[in-house]
């Protein structure tokens, strides 16, 4: 990869984080009282129609979103795919622009950053795509489409939330757009709300256009080689294989019947089509200016026929009636600026003259189509433009351009004082409504239209363009519950609902709640624990538990999970809740089936699972009960499974201090009934423990050195006699350790059996591990007794077992109540013997 191709700086820095479930705040913004929004046909035309003297609100917010060349975001990182790092660094990118405004900014500024987010990462694909060689990347369309719908919705909100926030009662005719097509057209545009939201997405189409299209520029001076033959046809270089005009004006092929020279013919062509693509990318002076430098003056004239009239320099008292007077009437009647000189007079007197014979043109069966669209995109003339559409946003913006047109046509015509001369019927027969031209697009003759406009991103627009907010949201909670959407279309869909969700547009919470949850689950593949943790926060209290809390299950490293932990803190989920939870989910996962003969039994990775989860619950010192509810509740599954050794590393997970910090604190029955549960694991996990330390000596008993015979040698008798001393000494020790641990041993197991008020009675469920533990208990403690040689002591076990103190008889089996008589008889028969 090229040096050139470095890391895009990130959007901006972390900014710390609110707790609040709002993302932005509420929008207030406030109508300015000269309106200042594009009303025209195209953004050049913004500036003839309306434009104050300074720029506007809204001409400024156009030029940030689409001429905006600042990196807010994106990496470039090598490697085979460096653009599938540069998607997935959109996840963060996106997070950290809500983060930063999560502080309370205008909802539309992050939309903008929405947008030139994904206009960054898609510029830098693109330059990505030319240094490795390839045509297309996959993820180029989709982004592209995400950053266009961006700038739709901020277009189009801008709008509708500064008209909701104003008072447009106050719009009332002035009497002297009675006079002025354009004022007559202001005031149209500043009452009629869906006539201006569709300029808006014309201004919006052509944008998206200018960025599409690359338009190939058009070097020319005039018919040069025509002139070229003309004058000199023995010496030019290349003839033109037909017969050429004799006259230079331009109507002289089409009177005379003859061709230019093949090369001007060329540039003919390639002159109609990048006019028309200037056009239609909302470069009007662009292409009057091609039209001009090329020696075609006359067409960039054509173009100026369809500007609404406006003479500034009327009075509107002092006429009423704009047939009564002519142009320079207008100049000699009217007030003169403070040095002798007047205002220029705007736009064309005749325009309805103008789009008569516009009409009449592109009717002119010789010229060519681009020649007819481009006359056509301002004179209303659908027919003729549908033929240079190519895409969805080709038709859509012809449908649209029409509408208007027709629109401001109909205004004029009903409220400016002069006569004007008919237009034919079919041109107020294409008036239709935008769930009209929709339809068109959907049941196309084109099947790629048609195809086209059943795709995500066109659904998506059009409802956005339509304000059918709640019909969007049902869609895009079938889609994003498809398991094979794809985690860009997740990510914009998500934060799509959240913008919805924020300005009041959506009436069922339940898509935001889905929306997230889907969005959630990709990012916890990703494992961006930050990101799931800020985005849980925007759902409901149950959801951000059960979401988060399975988020966590899979996190083992210490750090990482207090890092977890701090991210819940900051985004205010219920950090408590959760890792009860987290804990409650690894505890209740099956257990690996495993032959259950003994107390000792191979702990698997599933157990050592369950044990390291207890973690989570003894950061937090306010959870010390409830490290002690799960503990218990883990402990007492590893024994109902013969699992001593996991149910030790199990209880050794809870802080020593914790019973002695609980019980001054607590006078509830139920805390002590937990603690009281503890304790019994806990005496008994440490009788299982004394047992085997005893048992472990006992079995380690010095052995016998092996005599030598008679006929031995001295040295091997002197040695052996070594050996018996040494023997003696270990056999001295081993019976002191031995009994020590038999006392140490008899003691813990007295403990389980002398528990106050009954051991593991207050655990619910807790008979199963009496009826099992406790005959075990006993059998341990008469081996101990036994094997020590106290069998006056072993028989009174039988005492303890009749007892109705501790009842322990209850919970023996027929069977085993056997079983521990006879050992009970065998010790009666040694004190016999004894």
């Amino acid at each position: 990869m090229d040096n050139d191709l470095e890391r895009s700086v990130r959007l901006l820095e972390n900014a710390v984080s609110s707790t609040g479930r709002g993302l932005f705040k509420t929008v207030s913004s406030q109508r300015k009282e000269d309106f200042d929004l594009s009303i025209t046909m195209t953004p050049f035309e913004i500036q003839k129609l309306i434009q104050n003297a300074t720029s506007s609100e809204y001409e400024d917010t156009m030029k940030f979103i689409f001429e905006g060349n600042q990196t807010l975001g994106g990496s470039v990182i090598q490697g085979p795919s460096p653009w599938k790092t540069t998607m997935e660094n959109l996840f963060t990118e996106f997070f950290e622009i809500l983060q930063n405004h999560s502080g309370g900014h205008d909802i539309l500024e992050v939309v903008a950053d929405f947008a030139r987010c994904s206009s960054d990462a898609v510029n830098v694909i693109q330059g990505l795509k030319s240094k490795v060689t390839l045509t297309s990347i996959d993820e180029e369309k989709p982004l592209v489409n995400e950053r266009n719908t961006w700038r739709l919705l901020f277009i189009l909100y801008q709008d509708r939330l500064a008209f909701k926030a104003s008072d447009n009662n106050d719009i009332i005719m002035d009497p002297y757009s009675g006079l002025s097509e354009k004022l007559c057209v202001e005031k149209l545009f500043k009452r009629d709300n869906l006539l201006r939201e569709t300029q808006l997405v014309i201004d919006w189409l052509e944008s998206c256009s200018c960025e599409e299209n690359i338009l190939v520029p058009h070097y020319t001076n005039g018919w040069e080689n025509t002139l070229h033959q003309l004058r000199s046809a023995d010496t030019i270089a290349f003839s033109s294989t037909r017969k050429v005009v004799t006259n230079l004006d331009p109507d002289a092929p089409h009177y005379q019947h003859l061709s230019l020279h093949d090369l001007d013919e060329e540039d003919e062509k390639r002159l109609c089509q990048v006019v028309f693509n200037k056009i239609r990318c909302g470069k009007l002076d662009e292409a009057q200016e091609i039209c001009t430098s090329s020696g075609h003056a006359w067409r960039a004239a054509l173009l100026e026929g369809w500007k609404l009239f406006h003479n500034p320099n009327i009075e509107s008292h002092e006429y009423t009636d704009l047939d009564d007077m002519d142009c320079d009437q207008n100049i000699d009647s009217s007030r003169p600026l403070e040095d002798g000189e007047y205002y220029g007079i705007e736009g064309n007197p005749s325009r309805d003259i103008w789009k008569l014979m516009a009409i009449e043109y592109c009717n002119k069966p010789y010229l060519r189509m681009e020649e007819k669209g481009a006359i056509a995109a301002f004179s209303g003339n659908l027919s003729h433009l549908l033929p240079l559409c190519k895409t969805w946003d080709d038709y859509l913006w012809a449908y649209m351009r029409t509408m208007v047109d027709i629109r401001v046509e109909s205004e004029v015509r009903d409220n400016v004082n002069r006569e004007y001369s008919p237009l034919p019927d079919w041109y107020w027969n294409q008036r239709m409504s935008l769930n009209e031209i929709f339809e068109k697009l959907e049941t196309s003759n084109t099947p790629s239209i048609i195809s086209e406009a059943s795709s995500q991103e066109h659904i998506i627009q059009k409802f956005i363009i339509l304000d059918d907010i709640n019909h969007l949201m049902g869609i895009l909670q079938e889609w994003v519950e498809d398991p094979n959407v794809s985690s860009t279309f997740l990510r914009f869909a998500a934060h799509l609902v959240l913008f919805f969700d924020q300005v009041g547009k959506i009436n069922d919470r339940d898509i935001v709640e889905i929306s997230i949850e889907e969005y959630v689950k990709r990012l916890q593949k990703l494992g961006e624990t930050q990101l799931v943790a800020f985005y849980l926060s925007k759902v409901s209290k149950t959801r951000q538990v059960m979401l988060y809390a399975a988020h966590l299950e899979d996190i083992v490293d210490n750090d990482e999970r207090r890092a977890a932990l701090s991210y819940a803190e900051d985004f205010d989920l219920n950090v408590l809740e959760i890792t009860k939870k987290v804990v409650e989910n690894i505890r209740n996962k099956p257990h690996d089936i495993e032959n259950q003969a003994t107390l000792v039994s191979k702990i698997t990775e599933s157990d050592l699972m369950k044990i390291s989860a207890l973690d989570w619950i003894i950061f937090y010192e306010e959870q010390r009960v409830e490290a002690l509810i799960q503990s218990n509740a883990i402990i007492f599954t590893f024994l109902t499974l013969s699992k001593l050794d996991a149910a030790q590393l199990a209880f050794n997970k809870i802080p020593l201090d914790t019973v002695e910090k609980l019980l001054p604190e607590n006078n509830n029955q139920n805390v002590e009934k937990i603690i009281k549960e503890h304790l019994s694991y806990k005496v008994y996990l440490e009788a299982h423990e004394g047992f085997n330390e005893w048992y472990q000596k006992y079995k380690s008993k010095p052995e016998l050195p092996k005599p030598v015979p008679e006929t031995a040698q001295f040295t091997e008798k002197v040695a052996y006699q070594h050996r018996m001393t040494q023997y003696q000494a270990e056999i001295e020790r081993w019976k002191i350790s031995t009994t020590n641990l038999s006392k140490t041993a008899k003691n813990l197991l007295y403990n389980v059996l002398l528990f106050p008020e009954g051991w593991l009675s207050t655990a619910k469920d807790g008979e199963y591990l009496r009826t099992t533990c406790i005959p075990e208990i006993v059998l341990l403690l008469y081996t101990v007794l036994s094997e020590s040689g106290l069998h006056e002591e072993s028989v009174q076990l039988a005492d303890i077992l009749a007892s109705e103190k501790n009842q322990l008889y209850k919970i023996y089996s027929k069977e085993k109540l056997s079983e521990i008589l006879v050992k009970l008889c065998e010790s009666s028969f040694a004190l016999l013997n004894g």
